[in-house]
């Protein structure tokens, strides 16, 4: 229990109530959702895009809560302490902080921002930095990971209250180092705003997440993502991309580049395409102000050097031996991102996380400097979000796949055929083949048991997740487990076919 003088430290706000007797009140433990209010809570009433915290402030009270953080001042039993304040969501951040110590001021803080690359990112900065004796966590669209115990998330960034929980088992853990994804969203919504950063990285930017209950602009999506770099003390960002100097100019840390295009403190040269039966990786030279190192990842294409070249500044920031940079990146993978599946001797399998039409393209375009015959790509696009979506992973599977198979991929309660046809429209005067079949699993079987000799297969949208989202419901799904079993009876088949051939 925390003392509610503590729980309020640094909160602006007003009160029914003498605040001389906070230090009186012990805070048993805060609650955002009335349904987990007990006896000596706080409830904060946040404001959502579809749901008011404040409807539900009389179902925390008759759970217990006595002491409730509000945006709108509302009639109340006259037990109830009123804690008014300007924006709950940015007093809940602050709130969480203080009950739990404010765990990230005694924690290295990483954040990673940006369309594409944070999960990544991140996950190669946990794998380099505990190689190096650091022991470093992560939190980010894959969940929360730290010496052996992960933890599910419902959103890429936590809700602040989550974070600062977070955050805390971590340090109890002797967690010294925290790897984070830092969404534009989690930055809207307040998420991290009294997180302690002590470095933030920006990968790159992209029209996405713009809709009625995403970001109304993109101009709001870049200001919302550049946020990070006004609450961190180092910046390490991606100068190649074009709205780089806008970070820049938000920005209040200082600032490191890295790049391959264009002059960066930490640049990449000499790049060469690498092929094995288990991954697709690329060889570069990192060049620095006075050096210049041999690098090797096992994962293709720019996006994958660009990605490798922020977690090096990170470990240059950091005073990580560059040996165990080097060696960490060689063997650094991430689930469900442009992972290769080798399960069929004549054809490659891989699955990954594109879910819009810049991560598409970025990957098939990659896969251009690997030598296939075919290259077949499998995808859907989100229930409920915005159908420009739709449109640019149509585009970029017409013109840059010789065959698509288009099917579902979590429609939540829309109609996998009606998404389905919004993305079949780019497709009319292309020259590239579609299939349809709407039954992801299916789909998945299909592609399998289509693949010759020499093609590449990719499975997008689906990444790491383990799930699909129909009606709400997120059912058992296990795209990597349906490839396997379907390689399997391939080869098992084409086995016996030759036992009785011969």
């Amino acid at each position: 229990m925390v003392k509610l003088t503590k729980v309020l430290e640094d909160v602006v706000f007003t009160s029914n109530t003498d605040s001389k007797g906070f230090d009186d009140i012990e805070i048993v433990d805060i609650a955002y959702s009335s349904l987990k209010c007990q006896e000596g809570y706080m409830f904060v009433a946040l404001k959502g895009e579809t749901v008011d915290g404040h409807k539900y402030v009389f179902d925390a009270y008759s759970r217990g809560a006595r002491v409730f953080v509000l945006q709108d001042d509302i009639e109340m039993a006259d037990d109830a302490i009123k804690i008014i304040v300007e924006d709950s969501r940015i007093a809940l951040s602050k709130i969480s902080a203080n009950y739990f110590g404010n765990p990230s001021k005694s924690l290295k803080i990483i954040g990673v921002t940006g369309t594409k690359g944070k999960t990544t990112i991140t996950n190669y900065i946990s794998e380099v930095l505990n190689r190096a004796g650091i022991n470093t966590g992560v939190v980010g669209t894959n969940g929360t990971f730290y010496n052996n115990i992960s933890e599910t998330t419902v959103n890429t960034t936590p809700e602040s209250y989550e974070l600062h929980r977070i955050f805390r088992k971590m340090l109890d853990s002797g967690v010294e180092c925290v790897s984070m994804e830092v969404s534009s969203g989690g930055l809207q919504r307040h998420r991290v705003e009294h997180v302690d950063f002590d470095v933030a990285i920006f990968t790159n930017l992209s029209p996405d997440h713009i809709g009625p209950k995403e970001h109304p602009t993109f101009q709001n999506y870049l200001e919302c993502k550049a946020k990070l770099f006004t609450l961190a003390k180092h910046g390490i960002i991606n100068i190649d991309d074009e709205h780089a100097q806008e970070i820049i100019d938000i920005a209040t840390c200082d600032i490191e580049t890295f790049g391959i295009k264009k002059q960066a403190d930490i640049r990449a040269t000499n790049i060469e395409y690498s092929k094995n039966l288990d991954s697709l990786g690329v060889k570069f030279v990192c060049e620095t102000k006075n050096t210049a190192g041999n690098y090797y990842i096992c994962s293709p294409g720019m996006f994958s050097i660009y990605n490798a070249l922020a977690v090096i500044a990170v470990c240059k920031y950091l005073g990580v031996k560059k040996e165990i940079t080097r060696e960490a990146l060689t063997e650094a993978k991430v689930c469900g991102r442009v992972e290769v599946l080798s399960v069929l001797p004549y054809a490659t399998i891989i699955i990954d996380y594109a879910h819009n039409g810049v991560s598409l393209e970025n990957i098939l375009k990659t896969l251009e400097h690997y030598d296939h015959k075919r290259l077949i790509c499998l995808f859907g696009s989100v229930g409920g979000r915005t159908k420009i979506r739709r449109k640019e992973l149509g585009d970029v599977a017409s013109r840059e796949c010789d065959l698509s198979i288009l099917t579902s991929d979590n429609p939540d309660f829309e109609d996998p055929l009606e998404i389905i046809d919004d993305i079949a429209k780019s497709f009319d005067k292309a020259k590239s083949k579609y299939i349809v079949e709407p039954d992801r699993k299916k789909a998945v079987q299909l592609a399998v048991r289509m693949a010759r000799e020499g093609d590449m297969i990719v499975l997008a949208g689906k990444g790491h997740e383990t799930y699909q989202l129909i009606k709400g419901v997120k059912v058992p799904f296990s795209e990597r487990e349906i490839v396997k079993e379907e390689a399997r009876k391939i080869l098992e088949s084409r086995k016996d076919e030759i036992m009785i051939a011969n």
